[in-house]
């Protein structure tokens, strides 16, 4: 036996109770791991945070996991931290369950425990639990493991001070381990994990889909003849119609809350139908679809070459190209089926990025080009025209000096345009008008949310400049007819 590795360990010598039998009796049962526990075991980092569904094990697997290494480890302090104080005497419970059903050369001396607390003397270790309902959370200054549970569901000022101190306690070679299910994007859970998947935030992410849980199935009572959402998740996770089964019953029961308590993603998970701007169903049919394209250059994508004789628009969002501000974006969609073909997506200064915008429109058939005028926009409006460029989109404004209309360059994002542009990409959505295969759009889409005065907002730490960019792009389709007579030879590039 290796008493170093965790794996053998814990399956060996540690003891949960079994689900209750029909009865009502549960037995002491030697800890099986569950796919998704021994998955983090075998895969931990220093800084971890794991989304997944309720009721997968992941508590008790990071538990045991961290047990395991405080029993073997002398002067370790460990810390779980839970959302409620049921949680906390559960697990403080399992605790207790581990230690005592060890074998007896394996077992530590207690100390003292209290309905928070654990002390090994002989190992000068101690364990400490307690929840975020407490008071007072006194997690000491000398942790080297921590364990936020079910943090999406902390209160947000006691999530946001305990996670700053603990972040700063527990030293680089210690462990903290922080998992949830996803309960919306107004909460630092939220915030965390989506700035380490960008790479913002030295965490790694774990995602566990709620079919990685052997209990989510039900039984089969008649032949499922599936839908086209439920093809495709049979067909890239080899689903089995058991689960199929299941996600059907617990669809019928919670509606759309199933993709929150049972999530399929990582992106729609997040989704709350009484904030989200657009429909978050149809989001969800767009992921099933999303591919990386052609990465031509770090900074374009290309989903659709060229095609000669072809009308193309492009929506145009730009910022400062400060590495710490937003990214100036160019969507590039085909009027004839509203498909984004191409993205240009960078933070480089205006001028530059107006030279790679100048080249992706002549590229795409010379298409139009409208951008956000605002800002920064001017700087890459006056180099298009400086390089003349020969479809710029201009707005139509009226002159109430003159009495006569003005043409003016770039689209303008008004309290009268916004709206239009809201609902007209939220329609195309909803009727699968628009084709996308851009899971950085659809992750936009889905993060935007109405505040108090229904004005549209983005979580802290979210982006929103592709959606904008797409939103103006179609807007330009509606406005430009399509012309299937115009004969425009595509220009090559050697490098595309």
């Amino acid at each position: 036996m290796n008493l170093r590795d965790p794996v053998e360990y814990i399956e060996t010598y540690f003891k949960v109770l079994s689900k209750a039998n029909e009865r009502g009796i549960a037995d002491l049962v030697p800890m099986k791991l569950w796919k998704p526990q021994k998955y983090y075991i075998e895969n931990r980092s220093h800084r971890d945070i794991i989304l997944k569904n309720r009721q997968q094990g992941s508590s008790t697997g990071v538990m045991a996991l961290n047990t395991h290494h405080t029993l073997t480890n002398p002067f370790s302090r460990m810390s779980i931290v839970t959302h409620n104080q049921d949680t906390s005497e559960f697990l403080l419970q399992t605790v207790h369950r581990f230690l005592r059903n060890l074998p007896e050369e394996l077992r530590p001396e207690i100390g003292w425990s209290s309905s928070a607390r654990i002390t090994m003397p002989k190992i000068d270790c101690y364990i400490y639990i307690d929840s975020a309902e407490s008071k007072a959370i006194g997690v000491g200054h000398t942790l080297n493991i921590a364990h936020l549970s079910e943090f999406s569901r902390w209160p947000e000022r006691k999530a946001a001070d305990l996670y700053a101190g603990i972040s700063q306690t527990v030293p680089a070679g210690g462990f903290i381990t922080i998992e949830s299910t996803p309960f919306g994007r107004g909460n630092l859970f939220y915030e965390l994990y989506n700035a380490a998947k960008k790479g913002e935030l030295d965490y790694k992410c774990f995602f566990f889909p709620w079919w990685w849980d052997k209990t989510c199935r039900a039984l089969v009572k008649e032949d499922l003849t599936y839908t086209k959402e439920e093809e495709e998740l049979v067909k890239h996770f080899e689903l089995v119609p058991e689960q199929i089964a299941f996600r059907r019953l617990k669809i019928r029961e919670l509606g759309d809350l199933f993709y929150q308590e049972y999530p399929e993603n990582d992106v729609d998970c997040w989704l709350s139908s009484d904030i989200s701007v657009f429909d978050g169903t149809a989001i969800r049919r767009y992921l099933l679809q999303v591919n990386d394209g052609r990465e031509i250059t770090p900074h374009l994508t290309i989903w659709e070459d060229v095609i000669g004789g072809e009308s193309y628009v492009i929506g145009v969002d730009c910022a400062s190209g400060n590495e710490k501000g937003d990214y100036s974006v160019a969507s590039v969609i085909r009027t004839r089926n509203m498909k984004q073909v191409a993205r240009l997506r960078a933070k480089m200064p205006p001028d530059l990025f107006a030279q790679e915008l100048f080249n992706l429109g002549k590229h795409y058939n010379e298409a139009l080009i409208g951008v956000e005028r605002e800002m920064f926009g001017m700087s890459v409006l006056r180099v298009l025209s400086e390089n003349d460029y020969p479809n710029i989109y201009y707005h139509q404004d009226w002159d109430n000096f003159t009495g006569t209309p003005s043409l003016i360059p770039g689209w303008r994002t008004t309290g009268k345009s916004k709206p239009e542009m809201i609902a007209t990409f939220g329609k195309s959505l909803r009727a699968g008008e628009l084709i996308t295969y851009s899971e950085n759009l659809l992750m936009e889409a889905s993060s935007v949310i109405w505040d108090t005065e229904k004005k549209i907002k983005k979580p802290k730490g979210a982006y929103d400049d592709e959606l904008d960019a797409t939103m103006i792009a179609l807007q330009l389709c509606q406005e430009r007819p399509i012309i299937l007579e115009r004969k425009v030879e595509p220009l090559v590039y050697a490098r595309w």
